[in-house]
């Protein structure tokens, strides 16, 4: 018979492990890559126009090769690290929207997907729901800790990524509204 109790320890040694903290700079391009193919998965799901794919998704390598690159300073935690990648990810969205003269937040959302730390939501999950199977108190505790930790780590990164990408739209604030200037409108735009 498959004991629980058995299986726990095994999968949550494995979920902590931290994957943002390398010193590989193989393993840093690897996920670098990995956060474009993902950035480009999220891009096809929101539909844009065919011709920003290639922005999406090197504005999606860029952002997490800019953060793995922050992460390897001491200076920086992973959500300071996400807001400066962000800030420059929203930079780079500029550059893309006025050239290919679509919205900036078509975009910088897609790209910015994959960045968002699932894991620690995941393991946040995992220690809540370890919590609840085990009766030792001590045990609980440390399951409870391990909860609190994952999800403040989740919610702080996500908030940081949004304010990153928000600072960026608001220096750039009087230019969002001149960058789909000189573009054709679409069939669904035109006044009947």
């Amino acid at each position: 018979m498959f004991d629980i109790a058995h299986f726990y320890p095994a999968v949550l040694e494995f979920l902590y492990r931290d994957f943002f903290n390398t010193n590989s700079f193989e393993h840093v391009l690897m996920n670098t890559i990995f956060a474009m193919v993902a950035g480009f998965g999220f891009s096809y799901a929101f539909n844009p126009p065919r011709n920003i794919f290639i922005g999406i998704v090197c504005v999606s390598g860029f952002g997490y090769f800019v953060r793995s690159m922050l992460m390897q300073f001491s200076i920086f935690s992973l959500a300071g690290a996400s807001f400066c990648a962000s800030f420059c990810m929203g930079l780079m969205t500029m550059l893309v929207a006025k050239r290919k003269k679509v919205p900036a937040e078509i975009i910088v959302f897609p790209a910015l997907l994959p960045m968002f730390p699932g894991s620690y939501g995941y393991k946040s999950i995992l220690s809540i729901l370890a919590f609840t199977q085990h009766a030792d108190k001590p045990e609980q505790l440390g399951y409870l800790l391990a909860f609190f930790n994952n999800i403040t780590i989740m919610l702080s990164v996500s908030t940081s990524l949004v304010a990153g990408v928000l600072v960026t739209f608001i220096i750039f604030y009087e230019q969002s509204f001149m960058m789909t200037r000189g573009h054709k409108r679409s069939f669904f735009s035109k006044k009947s």
